[in-house]
């Protein structure tokens, strides 16, 4: 009886030591499926999504792409290689150039509008008090040239003036009146011209009326007085302005204000004229930021001997500046960290990429200039190279991916979605 106990109890002990081995078989086969994952759905923009099925990203909308875990990062950081087989180059949209050197020119476009040149601005004010009887002048726009009448004026100030002039020169004292305080001083004081003050000499009495006649040449840009109205001495009677040449004043962002120079050429665009190109030159760089806009003023002298451009036309203007010959890539070619720049550069065996970091000189429009760390004839990626980058970084388990020609992603996007997030 207890032979037949102890056998039954050793083949109890036998079954449960087989199921150990299959259950422990069993685990490290599931251990090795769970190992070497398959292919899987991410965002390009947050490749810290990883979804099983096809969808559009929980973060940003965007339609997920699909990629592979079996590719394996060959180093870390800069000089790491990254293989990238042609179908993942296809999904990614991955766009190779070659470097090399070319002309560049540095091209500022700003908006702005047209003014009058403030040294072309005159004031015609009252010299004395007075009443309007007659306009020669009647209306804003209207162009005059120096020695044309504006206004007739009858003034008691004149009048007087006159007087005492008349009567100096019938006693025959003007020739040793010289001083500002003398007869002929007053009348020129008030704006007679040489003339009117010779034709006194011809008179028995003074005129009621005065003309008073334009120091300047330009078109009227505004109009104080009418007919008939009483006026003091200081009040502004007329705005003159010459407009044969205007004063384009654009807004140019203060990062972009240091390629601007003085003395260089602008084209400036209109919509009033546009199939016109116009050039000016520029005459001034403002010495203040606009606190609000961040803009710095550039003015540009512009001819206007035509007279087609009008005070207060909106203009787009370029500026633009010849550097010669620079190594240069594509701006989309750079991704930039913050601490460093970096760009993919194809490697001498196929499909492979390599992390390169490089000096950034200027920016002109869509390129790079670049200084140090490449050189003419290599292959970078100048489309897709975030993909590759995001690719790297999570492999490696490094920072968040890096931002293609311009700033660093926001890390806090990057931490708001767990990995494998259920759709």
């Amino acid at each position: 009886m207890k032979t037949v106990l102890i056998s039954l109890l050793m083949a109890a002990a036998m079954m449960l030591s087989s199921c150990g081995k299959s259950s422990s078989s069993h685990t490290g086969h599931a251990d090795s499926l769970m190992a070497q994952p398959g292919d899987y759905y991410t965002c390009t923009m947050h490749p810290q999504v990883h979804l099983d099925k096809p969808g559009v990203c929980p973060i940003c909308g965007m339609e997920l792409v699909k990629a592979s875990n079996s590719r394996k990062m060959e180093g870390d950081g800069a000089g790491a290689m990254v293989p990238l087989n042609d179908r993942d180059q296809l999904l990614a949209n991955v766009a190779t150039v070659q470097v090399g050197y070319e002309e560049v020119e540095h091209s500022v476009r700003a908006f702005g509008s047209l003014e009058i040149p403030e040294p072309n601005k005159t004031v015609i004010s009252a010299r004395f008090n007075g009443r309007i009887e007659k306009l020669h002048v009647d209306a804003v726009g209207a162009r005059i040239k120096q020695g044309d009448p504006l206004f007739d004026i009858y003034s008691p100030d004149i009048i007087q003036a006159e007087n005492e002039y008349l009567q100096a020169f019938n006693a025959g004292t003007l020739s040793g009146q010289n001083t500002v305080f003398s007869p002929k001083s007053k009348l020129l004081l008030l704006g007679l011209t040489d003339q009117q003050i010779l034709n006194l000499e011809s008179v028995d009495s003074v005129p009621l009326v005065t003309t008073y006649y334009s120091n300047v040449s330009g078109t009227v840009i505004d109009k104080k007085i009418v007919a008939g109205m009483y006026v003091s001495e200081g009040l502004t009677l007329y705005e003159i302005a010459d407009i044969s040449s205007l004063w384009n004043i654009a807004e140019v962002y203060e990062s972009d204000a240091g390629t601007i120079r003085a003395g260089e050429k602008a084209n400036l665009s209109i919509a009033t004229y546009p199939n016109e190109t116009l050039s000016g030159i520029v005459s001034l760089i403002y010495p203040v930021v606009n606190p609000q806009t961040r803009t710095i003023k550039v003015r540009v002298l512009v001819n206007n001997a035509n007279g087609k451009l009008k005070p207060n036309m909106y203009t787009e203007t370029t500026f633009t500046r010849k550097k010669g010959k620079s190594l240069t890539v594509p701006v989309g070619a750079v991704l930039i960290t913050g601490k460093r720049n970096l760009v993919y550069v194809k490697a001498d065996h196929e499909n492979h990429f390599e992390a390169r970091e490089v000096g950034l000189g200027s920016r002109f429009n869509d390129k790079y200039e670049i200084t140090w760390g490449l050189a003419a004839g290599e292959v970078v990626v100048s489309e897709g190279g975030y993909l590759i980058d995001s690719e790297s970084q999570l492999k490696s388990g490094g920072e968040a991916p890096h931002h293609q020609g311009g700033t660093s992603v926001p890390e806090s996007k990057a931490k708001e979605m767990p990995a494998n997030m259920p759709m």
